[in-house]
């Protein structure tokens, strides 16, 4: 199945997924959030790199890279009307793979091959923790594709023209933007 044909048939499935519960219920609530000022240059990386591997760039297609789904989400949690508890999981998602590759391959996950990735991610969704970090960081792909480009992800509305879709109008001004109404 292309991937166009998965994002038209699913995007009912995937848009009822609970973020907040799926967020929730991996945190534990006596760790302090960190701010997205703790995020190191290597979280960043490896947060990255997952969403280029799960969300790859194809002929025709843009992908994690194109539709900046890593400048969306950062513009996310830098946002101080984002929960903390939402940064913390991000942040620490990172910080569980990371481990996990060092465990199983003794090397960054980065620095992993492609099949490499795949197989340590395939073993790392089977974790329940895993599974939502997954889950989570795939939404926020996926928002960045459909999001107004106001918000930081979708440049010029590509992942728009990708999907045929028409944006609604009046769009949101920078001024308008949700978190500051």
């Amino acid at each position: 199945m292309k991937r166009r044909d998965f994002l038209l048939t699913s995007g009912t499935g995937l848009s009822s997924l609970s973020l907040s519960g799926i967020v929730n219920a991996a945190i534990c609530s006596d760790i302090p959030a960190p701010s997205v000022r703790e995020f190191t240059p290597q979280d960043w990386h490896i947060i990255a790199a997952v969403q280029n591997h799960i969300f790859p760039s194809e002929d025709q297609t843009p992908g994690a890279v194109e539709i900046q789904a890593l400048r969306y989400l950062h513009n996310y949690l830098a946002n101080p009307a984002t929960d903390p508890e939402n940064v913390k999981f991000i942040h620490s998602g990172s910080r569980q793979l990371q481990q996990f590759a060092e465990k199983n391959h003794s090397i960054p996950f980065t620095q992993l091959s492609i099949d490499e990735r795949e197989k340590l991610l395939r073993e790392f969704e089977t974790r329940p923790e895993g599974r939502r970090w997954l889950i989570t960081i795939l939404n926020y792909v996926l928002e960045s594709l459909l999001t107004d480009p106001v918000y930081g992800g979708n440049p010029d509305g590509i992942g728009w023209q990708w999907l045929e879709h028409r944006a609604g109008e009046p769009r949101p001004p920078a001024n308008k933007r949700y978190w500051l109404l």
